[in-house]
């Protein structure tokens, strides 16, 4: 079942951010947002997570669906380490066998010199791996990711970038992004917000 924003309008105050905004996210479908800056985009995201209420319009598709999300803050716990970070969204015992697959996780996106490291120690594009991971790990169905690749150098973003195609195949994905680069890098389809 498709996911669908019908007519959504959104405003802060006396900003007005989304004006009849609509959009029909397909099941498994990459989807990128791209616009200027204060479009709308991350609200739009906010609106799929349910964080945000839109003042009018309706989304329909999205309740029941497991979601997972990157946000433009990593939004990590600064005193834990990365380990500790993606396990929180893992439903099973820590065991040596949990951090060998996260291990196998972290090499994926190219992590290296973390371990028992607090991430508040981690460089940003360090600690932007470590929440990529965890919203992969958490395995939700429709990822959110905002601004995915803030960060990473080119080559480090390549290889994110695949371990994100690997472990995302099935998956809805909406992402924001600036570049469109980032966008072509996941195949995804272009969205450009207009006011």
């Amino acid at each position: 079942m498709p996911v669908e924003m019908k007519h959504i309008w959104k405003s802060y105050g006396e900003q007005k951010v989304l004006a009849d905004f609509s959009l029909t996210i397909k099941e498994g479908e990459k989807v990128c947002l791209m616009g200027a800056s204060g479009i709308g985009k991350t609200t739009v995201l906010s609106i799929l997570a349910g964080l945000v209420r839109p003042d009018a319009g309706e989304v329909t598709g999205i309740k029941g669906k497991k979601l997972s999300m990157v946000f433009q803050e990593d939004r990590l716990i600064e005193w834990a380490d990365a380990f500790e970070n993606v396990a929180l969204v893992l439903e099973q015992k820590k065991s040596q066998a949990l951090w060998d697959f996260l291990r196998g996780e972290f090499d994926a996106v190219g992590l290296q010199d973390y371990e028992g490291k607090p991430v508040a120690q981690l460089s940003g594009g360090m600690k932007r791996r470590v929440a990529l991971v965890r919203a992969v790990c958490a395995r939700g169905e429709f990822l959110l990711l905002d601004e995915p690749f803030t960060g990473l150098d080119q080559g480090t973003k390549e290889q994110v970038a695949g371990y994100l195609n690997s472990r995302t195949a099935k998956n809805t994905v909406v992402m924001v992004a600036h570049d469109i680069q980032d966008a072509e890098c996941l195949g995804a389809r272009i969205v450009l917000c207009k006011k």
